[in-house]
């Protein structure tokens, strides 16, 4: 068995350094660690990533590799992500990105949680790691994390933030991440549900936690609020990629104002509450309403637009 773990990378040399420190104390359990290599995907312009790349390779546990991908955005990393984990013979790809890092158990408690269910993909949590001490709303609200319903194991829906794939299962249905979410976001959505789709199932391993830097500019409401508009906007057009009508641009535009509405009630009573993370967690439905609106229109909020890159 062949494993890559792939890291899309952009002008974060701090985090990247981070976490190529956390995998080296991976505990692998049956994984062979002559199986296992780095591949490191640099989708920044002014090649940070390099000086830690090279004093990776340098001390590191593990083989690495190096890519840099031209073509800024989302889609286009991850697609070159797996085409080089494709050249280089992987079996499977665990994905991981440079504002993040694993708890020692994670790669070991994915593979096996997939190895056991038979499933051609694998979740795992993402927990929130603050920069500095957050305001009292950002923990007690639990805005940051990142995990998804699950019943019986398995789970409907699926991200790259922290995922297993059967690159062998990849390869024989032809799926890639979609162009056209490139810099919108929610390419992952779509990528997962099209293997859901394929009639394949994505396991969720509970105990494969993934911790996720928290900057001081994400401590943010305006932040919080932008995504979750964001959000609203990429569900409405993940279900707009099919040829437009009518129709669907009526049930989009229904689902957005019922969820205005039901966000200005949640807003009402939240208020009541005289709690900052009740009051902002009332934002989230009515901010999705007014992402899916805006969607009706032609509006997109292109989150990943190199212009935005942070």
């Amino acid at each position: 068995m062949r494993l890559c773990i792939c890291i899309c990378t952009c002008e974060r040399p701090v985090g990247l350094a981070r976490l190529l420190k956390a995998l080296d104390q991976q505990r692998l359990g049956n994984l062979a660690e002559t199986a296992l290599r780095i591949l490191i995907i640099d989708n920044g312009r002014s090649r940070a990533a390099v000086p830690v790349v090279e004093a990776y390779r340098a001390t590191g546990r593990f083989p690495v590799t190096y890519a840099r991908e031209e073509t800024r955005g989302l889609a286009a990393v991850r697609n070159r992500s797996l085409a080089e984990a494709s050249a280089a013979g992987a079996d499977w790809v665990a994905l991981i990105d440079d504002d993040e890092f694993p708890d020692r158990d994670w790669l070991h408690n994915l593979l096996e949680t997939a190895l056991g269910t038979g499933a051609a993909a694998c979740n795992g949590p993402v927990v929130p790691f603050f920069d500095r001490v957050p305001p009292t709303w950002a923990a007690a609200g639990g805005f940051f994390a990142k995990r998804l319903p699950v019943r019986d194991g398995f789970v409907q829906d699926g991200y790259t933030a922290n995922a297993l794939l059967d690159l062998r299962v990849i390869r024989a249905l032809g799926l890639s991440f979609d162009m056209r979410f490139n810099t919108l976001g929610g390419e992952d959505t779509f990528f997962f549900r099209s293997l859901l789709q394929a009639g394949h199932r994505i396991a969720w391993a509970e105990t494969a936690l993934v911790y996720d830097s928290i900057p001081t500019h994400r401590m943010r409401v305006r932040w919080l609020l932008a995504r979750w508009y964001r959000s609203g906007n990429v569900e409405a057009y993940l279900g707009r990629l099919r040829p437009e009508t009518v129709t669907g641009r009526l049930a989009n535009a229904g689902r957005g104002l019922a969820r205005l509405g039901g966000g200005l009630l949640r807003l009402g009573i939240a208020g009541l509450s005289l709690r900052p993370e009740t009051l902002i967690g009332g934002g989230y439905t009515l901010c999705r309403g007014a992402g899916l609106l805006a969607a009706v229109i032609g509006l997109s909020y292109r989150e990943y637009h190199p212009s935005r890159y942070r």
